[in-house]
């Protein structure tokens, strides 16, 4: 039987008893991926399967790996939460210890998932994991580091035993063994988690079957404390088409385009429906002044570039401290880099000016931690502004005196860690 064939049967199963995982499995197209060293992966609304690798696996052990990667689709790993600019290789290890952390892995499968055999704290989210995994990255000469586990000695490190300058030529090979056996577990460890990306759809899609599931409680054999976590994971930190919708006003186009997968109002799927596409201009003050982290200053960027999925068509990115820093810098995609100056003091109103007369741009979002007198709009045109502060402490002590300026909204980004 192909691998496919097993996996579909697997599937059946789970239609009666895991309706949940069902459901999930149904959302993703299936399939194979010869050129993996995994066993499966996820991501982009696929789950990609190795035919040579699950060759002899048997079907329990296979349901196993499926399962893993259905829950790692439930908590939107895959699609949510990863922090700014991260290491692929401990993304996976830090979904891998945060799923064995709620749920009782088989051994089979366990072995094949990095990170678990590390003595890490309890009850922590995946965000944390990520963070502790890279505080525990040790530099070394190399291209990659290394892992201490549980603050010891690094797991590559020497024996300790005297016999370090013993049989050097055989110790040398026996190390380049090891670093090439560490080589080949990382780009594994890549591979799985290759395909993440930022998909605020596929969020959507996932919550509505955990809702469901929540609603009938209906988990199938889903245990209490990955229950938690899926729930727990439900929240979203910014629903940025809300924030967006704060520029209807402008956003629906007149990009009109005829569409099949659309019925007509008037006459159903007998003549084309019509689409339009989202299409308007920010202008996006950033606080590059020196009150602001560079942690905060990174979240910032992270953002900005996630608002090219949801209909932006450009954006300005305009850097501030007490003045204004450089010229305004276009963006017509997502940046991996951004060179910040600036780092002074902080005044919100030499933006506030450059929006009022530049008349082209359909809204303003400041990034800052809000901590300066607000600005006065000096124009007679209606305004739309967002200010999007750095957490909820300093939300708690701006908030209330920026509401009172006029068609200006705000919000932050929960601290995550």
């Amino acid at each position: 039987m192909d691998c496919i064939d097993r996996i579909k049967k697997i599937g059946e199963r789970w239609f009666l008893t895991e309706p949940l995982l069902f459901a999930v499995c149904c959302s993703h197209e299936f399939c194979e991926n010869d050129s993996l060293d995994v066993a499966m992966r996820t991501g982009n609304r696929k789950v990609e399967f190795s035919p040579k690798v699950l060759l002899n696996v048997p079907d329990i052990v296979l349901a196993e790996f499926l399962k893993v990667e259905m829950f790692r689709i439930l908590l939107k790993h895959p699609y949510q939460r990863q922090p700014p600019f991260a290491e692929k290789s401990l993304l996976t290890w830090a979904s891998n210890v945060t799923i064995a952390d709620v749920y009782d892995v088989s051994l089979p499968v366990k072995k094949q998932m990095s990170g678990t055999e590390l003595k890490m704290s309890k009850g922590l989210c995946f965000e944390e994991y990520y963070n502790l995994l890279k505080q525990m990255m040790e530099p070394n000469s190399g291209s990659n580091g290394e892992l201490r586990n549980d603050g010891g000695s690094s797991q590559q490190g020497d024996a300790g035993d005297g016999s370090s300058g013993k049989n050097a030529a055989d110790g040398n090979g026996a190390k380049d063994s090891t670093q090439g056996e560490g080589n080949a577990q990382e780009k594994r460890d890549t591979q799985i988690s290759e395909l993440w990306d930022e998909d605020e759809e596929a969020c959507c899609d996932i919550n509505g079957f955990v809702e469901i599931a929540e609603a009938s409680n209906n988990w199938g054999s889903i245990s209490g404390k990955l229950q938690g976590i899926i729930k727990a994971s439900l929240k979203v930190d910014m629903d940025y088409r809300k924030m967006l919708s704060l520029f209807k006003t402008s956003i629906i186009s007149s990009k009109r385009r005829l569409t099949r997968m659309r019925p007509n109002r008037r006459f159903g799927f007998d003549a084309m429906g019509s689409r339009y596409e989202l299409s308007t201009n920010l202008l996006i003050a950033v606080d590059v002044s020196g009150s602001v982290t560079d942690k905060s200053l990174s979240f910032f960027f992270s953002v900005i570039n996630r608002l090219f999925k949801y209909g932006v068509e450009k954006l300005d990115v305009l850097q501030f401290d007490a003045k204004i820093q450089g010229d305004p810098e276009p963006l017509k995609n997502a940046r991996k880099a951004v060179k910040i100056m600036g780092r002074g003091g902080t005044n919100f109103q030499p933006a506030a000016d450059y929006f009022c007369t530049h008349p082209e741009y359909d809204g303003l979002i400041y990034f800052t931690d809000g901590f300066a007198p607000v600005p006065k709009f000096n124009t007679k045109r209606p305004i739309d502004v967002l200010w999007v502060l750095c957490g909820k402490s300093a939300y708690d002590q701006n908030a209330e005196r920026i509401k009172k300026l006029k068609r200006n909204r705000v919000t932050y980004i929960p601290k995550r860690e």
